[in-house]
C-alpha cells in the first residue's frame, strides 16, 4: 500500500498517538495547505509513455513578460507532466513522458522550437528515476 493511502489507525500507531489525534493533525495539515493532495504514482510505461525527458527552455529576452502564459500553456500540452520556473541560464524546465522518440521530437519541434518566444531548448532523456525516500521534516 502506498504511503499516501495508509489507514489512519496505522498512522496513529506509527507515530504513537490516538487515532483521533492523527485524524485531526492530518486534517489540520490539509486545511492549512501543507498537504495539498495525495497523488497516484503512475507507471508511465504501463500507460504507453515509456520515454521520459527533461527539456530546458530559454525564452527570448523580449518575451519575458509571456513567461507565465507560456508555462501555463505548456502545462496543458499532452505528455507534459510538470513545468518549472528556473533561476539561472534557462527559464523553464519541462518534464514530459512520450510514447517514443518521434513523439518527443515532434513535441520539441512543433510545440517549442516553432515559437518565436523560445530562444533555445536542451533536451535530456531520463534513463532512470529515483524518488527521495526520507520524509520532509520541518526545520528546528
Amino acid at each position: 500500500m502506498a504511503r499516501g493511502r495508509i489507514p489512519n489507525s496505522t498512522l496513529a500507531q506509527t507515530v504513537s498517538v490516538a487515532e483521533s489525534t492523527a485524524h485531526n493533525r492530518v486534517h489540520a495539515l490539509i486545511d492549512s495547505g501543507v498537504i495539498r493532495g495525495v497523488h497516484a504514482d503512475v507507471d508511465l510505461a504501463a500507460v504507453g509513455r515509456p520515454l521520459e525527458a527533461l527539456i530546458q527552455i530559454q525564452i527570448q529576452p523580449s518575451a519575458r513578460a509571456q513567461l507565465r502564459t507560456k508555462a501555463e500553456r505548456l502545462a496543458h500540452c499532452p505528455g507534459v507532466i510538470e513545468v518549472y520556473f528556473l533561476a539561472g541560464s534557462r527559464d523553464l524546465l519541462v518534464r514530459v513522458a512520450m510514447a517514443d522518440s518521434a513523439g518527443l521530437r515532434d513535441f520539441v519541434l512543433n510545440e517549442l522550437n516553432q515559437h518565436a518566444a523560445v530562444a533555445s531548448t536542451e533536451t535530456s532523456t531520463v534513463l532512470e528515476h529515483f524518488r527521495g525516500v526520507h520524509p520532509l521534516i520541518a526545520p528546528t
